[in-house]
């Protein structure tokens, strides 16, 4: 309530002082957010890595998933992940555009997602971009990469190394740079346990 009032007057008054004021108090928060959110990753305990993420960075992660040691995220406030999902270690998140994980997703170690990159063919080199979806029990190997405006199918598996460009089909498995098609995957209905995380991971 209070922040649409805000967004509201400033919206009124783009050229006073108080809007310059509070848009770089915003901006200095965000980097704050950002710094508190790589030094989490490096803190050994899911439990206080779940609170910061959750209450100081602003991410959408409920209790009952794991987020593994010395993950790194760019705007980790457009981070959201469902529930009994595992996010494997060292994964780099990009959500300025949005980044949405599914329940019940095991994702690898080294996952790479980015949401935004340049236009190569624009004269103004602009930003481009769009969010990346991964819906519910898709299994992602270790060091895959993901670009923008990607979607992961449910149940989809995406093999290690893969980089994936364009949408994957739902209960399919893809491999490879750029990742394509190798086979069908039959469809499973089963909840991940996520309830004894590993201390130090």
């Amino acid at each position: 309530m209070i922040q649409q009032r805000i967004t509201q007057w400033c919206r009124k008054h783009p050229t006073s002082t108080s809007t310059l004021l509070i848009k770089k108090s915003n901006r200095f928060v965000q980097y704050l957010r950002l710094f508190v959110a790589t030094l989490t990753g490096h803190i050994p305990s899911h439990t206080v890595r779940f609170v910061l993420y959750r209450f100081v960075c602003g991410m959408d992660v409920p209790k009952d998933s794991v987020i593994h040691g010395r993950c790194r995220f760019k705007a980790p406030w457009g981070v959201h992940i469902g529930h009994n999902t595992w996010l494997g270690a060292d994964a780099f998140l990009d959500g300025r555009s949005g980044v949405y994980i599914g329940n019940n997703v095991s994702i690898g170690d080294q996952l790479l997602i980015v949401t935004k990159e340049h236009d190569i063919n624009s004269p103004t080199f602009e930003g481009v971009g769009g969010p990346v979806i991964i819906e519910d029990r898709a299994f992602l190997g270790s060091r895959v990469t993901i670009l923008p405006e990607v979607r992961i199918g449910a149940g989809a598996v995406v093999a290690s190394g893969a980089v994936v460009v364009k949408d994957v089909e739902p209960w399919t498995l893809v491999g490879g740079v750029p990742a394509k098609f190798i086979k069908r995957r039959p469809v499973l209905n089963y909840a991940l346990d996520t309830s004894k995380p590993v201390l130090f991971q």
